[in-house]
């Protein structure tokens, strides 16, 4: 990202004096407020946070226009009542420091131009689904991030503001949004391209989801439009890490045993973090905070689920997978019909029955479940299915902070991706 890179590095860590915009970049910014918990979140920290919601959730409802791709225009974004109002208000400045310093990549820009005989044919481009995930999006980002610097310094070190609209806006993943259509905004996962299927796919959750995962069959997407999954930490490296190394778990769906990158079944062995135990939960712990290429993963995750993607790829070809620009993967799920179901009588009926139409990533794909956290290990086994069960003291627990209800935003139960 050379262009972007050097911006970043000749900000030196600011932004200086933009009310509080750059803020020393958002993992900086993070841990100030870490360190400072009963004071305000910092600047940038709230405009990343208003973003993530309006262009994830919210934009249709705050009558932000949004297209099915996505994007909203720069002018429309900052003309929004809620950046409006912060004070200063927020400029585009500061929205390129949220899109460059976030550590997941959860944002992506691109330019329009704004010739009128070609500009239908660039909004086309702009509108395009990524053909090349993190790598275009970086392309696209710093393309954007160039014509800004270009037009800004040709207009001695301000941006015009009748040159915003040339700018486009999204995030990468993590929609809410029926509006939002996920094969414009995502890279198709198939078994016709080997190397589109990751070898390692992992979803975080938390205690208090656990048992309602497998009470309904699996992941469920919930109020999102995908189940989200990291591709690490590899199996074998969170078992190391809370000294259960080598069990003897098939994680490699590629056909051998267990030696590369897991992906439920295919959880591998060698991994990206340690998952920490009672006595070993630092060094998991530190690896799922440390390891900022753990997009789709909330860092305090503490159950992870493997999942066999290339087994699920072969036995459900119905059941699509994608992965975001920024690394995220994602599936819809399938629809499964319960017995109960099975036994209605009423065809229509059936049609209509909510948890029919509820789809899940069933748990017969899942490979392994660690717990992370206290040292417990292998909750959930391929093959045997729940081969130890959780303590009351943290089934009970409640779902930590932002995860709005029993399995969490996006039937995540686990992790934000």
């Amino acid at each position: 990202m050379p262009r972007s890179e050097e911006r970043s590095s000749h900000r030196g860590g600011g932004g200086g004096g933009r009310g509080g915009g750059g803020g020393g970049g958002g993992a900086a910014a993070k841990q100030r407020h870490r360190n400072n918990r009963n004071g305000p979140l910092p600047r940038q920290v709230l405009i990343s946070k208003a973003l993530s919601r309006l262009l994830r959730h919210a934009a249709a409802q705050e009558r932000v226009p949004i297209d099915n791709h996505g994007y909203v225009r720069m002018d429309h974004l900052l003309d929004w009542q809620r950046l409006k109002s912060m004070q200063p208000r927020v400029t585009f400045e500061e929205v390129v420091d949220v899109v460059l310093e976030n550590e997941k990549k959860r944002f992506s820009l691109k330019y329009v131009g704004d010739d009128d005989q070609d500009q239908g044919e660039q909004q086309q481009r702009a509108q395009q689904p990524q053909e090349d995930t993190e790598t275009q999006t970086e392309t696209e980002t710093e393309r954007a991030i160039s014509e800004y610097e270009t037009l800004k310094n040709t207009g001695g070190g301000q941006l015009d503001t009748r040159q915003l609209h040339r700018f486009y806006i999204r995030a990468t993943q993590g929609h809410s949004m029926a509006t939002v259509e996920a094969e414009n905004l995502l890279t198709p996962i198939t078994l016709d391209d080997p190397a589109s299927v990751p070898d390692t796919v992992v979803h975080g959750t938390f205690y208090g989801s656990w048992e309602a995962i497998l009470s309904s069959g699996g992941l469920k997407k919930m109020n999102r439009n995908h189940v989200h999954f990291a591709t690490g930490p590899k199996y074998q490296d969170v078992m190391d890490g809370i000294g259960q190394g080598h069990h003897d778990v098939k994680t490699d769906t590629k056909g051998g045993t267990t030696e590369g990158d897991g992906d439920g079944k295919s959880a591998d062995r060698d991994g990206q973090d340690k998952g920490g135990g009672n006595s070993r939960g630092g060094s998991n712990e530190t690896l799922l905070q440390n390891n900022k290429v753990i997009s789709g993963m909330r860092s305090d995750a503490q159950i992870l689920v493997y999942v066999d993607i290339r087994r699920a790829l072969v036995e459900q070809p119905d059941m699509k997978w994608w992965r975001s620009e920024n690394g995220v993967v994602l599936t819809d799920g399938v629809a499964v019909t319960t017995k109960k179901e099975e036994e209605e009588e009423d065809d229509a009926q059936k049609q209509q029955t909510p948890s029919q139409n509820d789809k899940v990533v069933p748990t017969k794909y899942f490979t392994a479940a660690v717990e992370i956290k206290q040292g417990l290990g292998l909750l959930y086994e391929d093959g045997k299915g729940v081969v130890n069960q959780l303590p009351e003291r943290l089934r009970t627990r409640g779902v930590p902070r932002g995860k709005g209800g029993p399995r969490g935003r996006g039937g995540r139960g686990g992790g934000r991706g």
